[in-house]
């Protein structure tokens, strides 16, 4: 997350800083009770409306193993208990590369489990912010991308502009504002998901 973004002085920690304050911003218009920010070696933000609420959380670099999936769990579980009717959970994951255990050992397996078959993918909208240049550390989440339901994964601005620009053209128009907007919506809307896709995925909507 350290690493800087091509063209840039900022690094991809600042640019994912960046994006969830237009996330959490926006998420309030939607959601009067505010949105929940959890750290994975951290305590939660909960119920939070203001952007520049995150600010100095997001000034501490991220640090230790990569304990997704029971913190993924939790979400699920305790979101689980509160959708009720039309209600739906849409959740950003920002991650450096591959999931751990408690003990840092790389856990795909049992990420792919609680995605597949423990998150109620009809409720439960997931985009993944992918935070890293080691591509291989990432490589699980392309694939997820293509294959699971209500999933999307991003890259930084440029990256995700070329995607698009190869899936679609190069002089197909995609500016920060569109990047923003399918990191809202891309694991929710199936046009906006596949913007960066070439030829048509696996996925059953």
């Amino acid at each position: 997350m350290n690493t800087p973004v091509d063209g840039t002085t900022g690094t991809r920690w600042d640019e994912l800083r960046a994006i969830v304050q237009i996330i959490i911003d926006i998420g309030t218009i939607f959601d009067s009770n505010g949105v929940d920010v959890h750290f994975l070696n951290r305590p939660p933000m909960l119920n939070v409306t203001d952007p520049r609420q995150v600010v100095e959380s997001f000034s501490k670099r991220p640090q230790g193993f990569t304990p997704l999936t029971p913190a993924l769990r939790g979400i699920f579980q305790s979101a689980a208990s509160k959708l009720r009717g039309n209600k739906r959970l849409l959740v950003f994951v920002a991650t450096d590369g591959e999931p751990t255990d408690n003990h840092g050992n790389v856990d795909v397996q049992s990420l792919e489990n609680l995605m597949q078959h423990e998150r109620q993918s009809n409720t439960m909208y997931v985009t993944f912010l992918a935070c890293t240049d080691d591509q291989v550390s990432v490589d699980y989440l392309s694939r997820w991308d293509r294959t699971m339901i209500n999933v999307d994964v991003m890259d930084d601005y440029k990256s995700e502009r070329e995607e698009v620009r190869q899936a679609k053209g190069f002089n197909y128009p995609f500016s920060f504002g569109d990047y923003v907007v399918k990191a809202l919506i891309g694991a929710v809307d199936p046009e906006m998901d596949a913007l960066d896709e070439r030829t048509n995925t696996n996925k059953r909507w």
